[in-house]
């Protein structure tokens, strides 16, 4: 996802940002000041520069991130999925126009996904937890790492995906399941291309649709589970012999 915001950004070459490589972060957060955020003048990005001197950037890009008003993240993928999504949000009200045919729905006609999540989750927890507390946040993100779930800058989200994968894996009903082994499905290299006109949109159309087909075999499932509770109801009927009447 990133990437992919990264390529929506114009950047040279998002495929090769790694997020292990300190200077390559560094690389990565210059351009987007330079090029999208541009919240310094030129003159006052000189220490976010100084990418052969690390210290001096590492002190340059603290005040960086107090100015630009970056939550506290920790990590390197968290302060630049921030620093990207910014970088769209200041790109669209750049010219909003521009966006207009995207945007089907009215603005306020629909409530966001951080919006709908957070009803969600408060309605669960019955109003009893503060779910942007940092305690429940970190406890989330934590949950989340253990259980290999892709990081999400609103916790939200990602609490509803941890929610997901534990009732599916965690569930009574999972421990009837054989767990899957062998190699993976290449769905990504096969030559039933669902979106031809545009390589770009393949590859999450093929994603859905074996979530889609996924969904309905769970559902068929659950319908041949009800056929035959059904049956074994009416095949075994049970009578009580007292009740019945011989003659008149």
């Amino acid at each position: 996802m990133l990437k992919l915001k990264l390529e929506a950004l114009g950047h040279p070459t998002p495929s090769e940002v790694a997020l292990s490589n300190r200077k390559e972060f560094a690389s990565t957060v210059l351009w987007l000041e330079d090029q999208k955020i541009r919240l310094y003048t030129i003159e006052d990005r000189e220490k976010l520069r100084n990418l052969d001197n690390m210290l001096v950037w590492e002190e340059g890009y603290k005040k960086y991130c107090a100015d630009v008003n970056m939550p506290p993240y920790e990590s390197q993928l968290e302060q630049l999925t921030w620093l990207v999504g910014h970088a769209i949000r200041l790109e669209y009200l750049d010219d909003p126009a521009q966006y207009e045919t995207i945007n089907s729905q009215p603005a306020g006609q629909t409530k966001s996904n951080g919006a709908l999540s957070q009803q969600k989750v408060q309605t669960i927890f019955n109003g009893s937890i503060n779910v942007h507390d940092k305690e429940f946040i970190s406890g989330v993100r934590a949950l989340a790492s253990k259980l290999k779930v892709p990081y999400h800058p609103n916790h939200l989200l990602q609490l509803e995906a941890v929610a997901r994968i534990v009732h599916e894996r965690v569930a009574p009903t999972a421990s009837h399941k054989t767990a899957v082994t062998g190699t993976p499905f290449p769905f990504d290299k096969g030559n039933d291309v669902v979106s031809a006109n545009d390589p770009a949109l393949d590859y999450p159309m093929r994603i859905l649709r074996l979530l889609q087909i996924q969904s309905l075999r769970q559902l068929q499932t659950q319908i041949n589970e009800t056929i035959v509770a059904v049956q074994n109801l009416t095949a075994n009927p049970k009578t009580d012999t007292k009740l019945g009447k011989v003659g008149r």
